[in-house]
């Protein structure tokens, strides 16, 4: 089998979709069938892709801009592909230039409203890390066809419960408190990450609660005045862009990883935090739900309601417990590996076991 991917970045990108299309690029050349997974990216931000499957191409010259992806894409028209795999729904218009239609992948809030709605009309299928993102996009898509919840993985060995690194107490000045800590693009676009609602329970927690923002964006410099504005500047810490192979020492600072959001398609990051045993609270309305696996794994609240992430976060504090939850095998990579597969079976129709009853989200 021969697979084609048009995606937005993989390796070398930040956050959850870019770390996404790696583990399914991976799966993708592990599947027992295939023979090459051809790549299609809009940005390649480095030209190191790990250790890679020889199966894996990538078309580097799509990534010098706009027309020359779609270019790329032009060109693939004339190869023969068993699936196509959009990889985000902003990618659909171009992806329907190819003469077969493509899988689908939702990774949040862009396909909870009506968008594209011309191009959706005769999809192989969608694949959403979420039900309630795929719940939201048949909504109003009216999509008939098959739909498959395919949750991101995280690789659990390369997290762990650590001992703090020194050098980043004394950076962020972090010595004797008790931290709190959100991780994420800072961007006025995505406000509803749930930065704001935690500054604005910051003024009624301990004096040595302090809260460790983690990322950048252009949303920075309102934040900085809001925490100058509600009291607690000397309480609030910006560490900025926090490397890929930081991120499970930035965790290990953390008591409790916090993120109330209200437009997550899910949150790796909660994975992430989970698998380090920080505890973690998020939110019930959103897709972070999905991620504590409706409160198994952590502790859900609403968003809007200020006293209800008070009181998770000062009983976790008191709580003070370090453990990386019962439970966490759901989301492994190696039970991603297996979803992917079923849903190529399943899809592409060969007869295998898997493709019988391809697991929705298990």
């Amino acid at each position: 089998m021969r697979f084609l991917l048009l995606c937005t970045d993989a390796y070398g990108g930040h956050g959850g979709i870019a770390l996404f299309n790696r583990q399914l690029i991976a799966s993708l050349a592990a599947h027992p069938e295939c023979e090459e997974v051809v790549v299609v990216p809009r940005l390649i931000v480095t030209q190191e892709r790990d250790s890679l499957s020889p199966k894996v191409q990538f078309d580097v010259l799509a990534a010098r801009g706009k027309l020359a992806w779609l270019n790329a894409v032009r060109r693939h028209k004339r190869e023969r592909f068993d699936l196509v795999f959009c990889g985000h729904i902003n990618l659909l218009p171009a992806a329907r230039l190819l003469p077969q239609p493509p899988l689908l992948i939702m990774h949040g809030i862009e396909a909870w409203k009506p968008t594209r709605r011309a191009f959706i009309h005769d999809l192989r299928g969608i694949v959403s890390v979420s039900a309630l993102t795929r719940d939201r996009f048949l909504s109003w898509s009216h999509f008939n066809g098959p739909s498959y919840v395919l949750p991101n993985a995280v690789r659990l060995e390369r997290y762990g419960i650590r001992a703090k690194r020194p050098d980043l107490i004394a950076r962020w000045g972090l010595e004797g408190k008790r931290v709190l800590l959100t991780l994420g693009r800072i961007v006025a676009a995505e406000r509803y990450k749930g930065f704001d609602d935690v500054l604005e329970v910051m003024p009624d927690l301990d004096r040595d609660v302090v809260y460790v923002i983690a990322g950048k964006g252009d949303d920075t410099d309102r934040l900085r005045r809001k925490a100058r504005d509600l009291g607690v500047a000397d309480r609030v810490v910006f560490t900025g862009f926090v490397a890929e192979d930081d991120k499970a020492d930035l965790y290990a600072l953390a008591d409790v990883y916090v993120m109330p959001s209200r437009g997550e398609g899910f949150g790796f990051v909660l994975l992430e935090a989970m698998a380090c045993g920080v505890p973690v609270i998020g939110s019930k309305h959103d897709g972070g739900r999905e991620a504590l696996r409706h409160g198994a794994l952590g502790t859900l609240v609403d968003p809007a309601n200020c006293a209800e992430i008070r009181t998770a976060i000062n009983d976790l504090l008191r709580d003070g417990r370090r453990e990386v939850p019962a439970g966490m095998e759901y989301f492994a990579y190696e039970r991603f590996v297996e979803r992917v597969h079923a849903i190529v079976d399943d899809v592409s129709g060969a007869p295998t076991a898997a493709s019988a009853s391809p697991p929705a989200a298990g």
